[in-house]
């Protein structure tokens, strides 16, 4: 299972939750992806047609952990990863 981290030093929990939660938000839009989020727990999901994507912002950090079906291509599963990979490089920009 594949895992993306960040840190944001000197960043409150909160504050990263709310900018993960946007921008998560934009791409299951863009993408017609289901998505679900916990705000007191700081986690989300999104999820597609058996490929699932959780995080969970603690301290001064974001983990996100996909999953995918044994289908899946291994070009379109680096797309995701880099999308997402880009997504939190530019969170604090």
């Amino acid at each position: 299972m594949p895992r993306i981290q960040r840190s944001y030093p000197g960043k409150e929990p909160d504050e990263i939750y709310r900018r993960v939660n946007a921008a998560m938000e934009r791409i299951a839009a863009e993408m017609g992806l289901d998505y679900r989020t916990d705000e007191a727990g700081r986690t989300g999901q999104v999820a597609k047609m058996g490929i699932t994507g959780t995080y969970a912002v603690s301290a001064e950090a974001v983990t996100v952990d996909l999953r995918y079906p044994m289908l899946v291509p291994g070009a379109l599963r680096r797309k995701v990863e880099e999308r997402i990979g880009e997504k939190l490089d530019g969170l604090f920009a």
